[in-house]
């Protein structure tokens, strides 16, 4: 129960506040009507926080893991940079299965906040090699000198597993291929 009520308040705090409903009585004439024009938008806004909404509970509720996957491969089909925390917090999921998927949707944003997220499970020591090869691999699709420089740093980080470092170096030489 404990990740449902963070990801309520997660969602609670980035959501932008909502205009009320309907307007007051006395406000209500025909100059009103130029005005609704901006409700559509407002609709579409509520949708993708309920989509939003739905994705992050379908991730972090118990169900089996194919469940899980498919809610998380959502969130990043969403493109909703708000659910990246979430996503982060999955990484930590006793699940293999469910860290991959996250990772795989972290890599997916292109957004400052998903560059930080990769490069912090490349560093992190009790990480699988694995995640932090496949971080690597999402660190390329940043496409920003900062990502580029925390795969050199990996490359030559000697806290890393040698098969960590052999991945940093391949994915800097992909990334300079990318660029002739």
């Amino acid at each position: 129960m404990p990740p449902l009520f963070l990801t309520g308040l997660l969602l609670a705090a980035t959501a932008p506040a909502q205009a009320p409903a309907a307007p007051p009585p006395a406000a209500v004439a025909p100059a009103a009507a130029p005005a609704t024009a901006g409700a559509p938008g407002a609709a579409a806004e509520a949708s993708d926080d309920t989509a939003l909404l739905r994705g992050l509970l379908g991730a972090m509720k118990p169900a089996p893991e194919e469940v899980r996957a498919l809610a998380i491969e959502d969130l990043a089909l969403l493109g909703d940079a708000r659910a990246l925390d979430s996503l982060a917090l999955l990484l930590w999921d006793p699940n293999p299965r469910i860290q991959q998927a996250a990772l795989r949707a972290v890599a997916l944003f292109q957004h400052t906040r998903a560059e930080e997220i990769l490069a912090n499970v490349v560093r992190h020591p009790r990480l699988p090699d694995a995640l932090k090869i496949q971080a690597l691999n999402g660190l390329i699709f940043q496409r920003t000198p900062t990502a580029r420089r925390a795969v050199q740093d990996a490359a030559v980080d000697a806290r890393l597993t040698s098969g960590v470092q052999n991945a940093a170096r391949t994915v800097v030489s992909q990334w300079d291929a990318a660029r002739r």
